[in-house]
């Protein structure tokens, strides 16, 4: 497995853009990125060990809610065992190592950022989404108590060592959100 030279880090709340920015990113830098979505592997693990079906997981539908907080139970379980378990699957399962640049495209939980920063320190950069409740809203979220208050949604709320924190509300275009990281990438791949 090759290793990264790039490796960019996004986070925050549901319905904030996070795989939006994913998408955004990958459409700039091409075949040479990959998405990495963690979430991935706990739906694939937990689909096989439940019966489910996993591209129904995958998917943004009621299927998915059905069982988000059994989900979310069960990769408290697994990450009591192995933290980074769900970070090394998911690197696997998007076969990662084929690839020099890598967007993670749903950094949740301390333990995931503390795994990348121990393993690729000098290579990741943070990106924090963030967007009005009122604008989540209209992109259908609805607080539900025991996901969003749950560390999945929170545990990265009071870190603050963010390359870039980007406001996505709908007001700037697609190139000004992704202005300061592309010309971030542009420095790094100069060093």
């Amino acid at each position: 497995m090759g290793e990264p030279r790039l490796i960019l880090l996004i986070s925050g709340k549901r319905k904030c853009g996070k795989d939006y920015m994913s998408e955004l990113l990958k459409g700039k830098l091409g075949e040479e990125a990959v998405i990495i979505r963690i979430a991935g592997p706990i739906k694939h693990c937990y689909a096989q060990q439940n019966g489910l079906d996993f591209s129904r997981l995958l998917s943004a539908d009621v299927y998915k809610e059905k069982y988000r907080i059994e989900m979310l139970k069960y990769q408290d379980e697994m990450m009591k065992i192995d933290q980074a378990f769900f970070c090394r699957e998911a690197i696997r399962m998007y076969k990662a190592g084929d690839f020099p640049v890598w967007i993670v495209s749903d950094l949740r939980r301390i333990e995931e950022l503390e795994y990348f920063r121990r393993e690729y320190e000098d290579r990741i950069v943070l990106i924090r989404m963030e967007a009005s409740e009122t604008v989540r809203t209209k992109r259908g979220f609805n607080f539900t108590e025991g996901v969003d208050d749950r560390p999945t949604e929170c545990a990265l709320d009071h870190f603050n060592d963010w390359h870039f924190r980007i406001q996505n509300d709908g007001q700037d275009s697609d190139e000004n959100l992704m202005h300061g990281i592309m010309k971030k990438i542009e420095e790094l791949n100069t060093m």
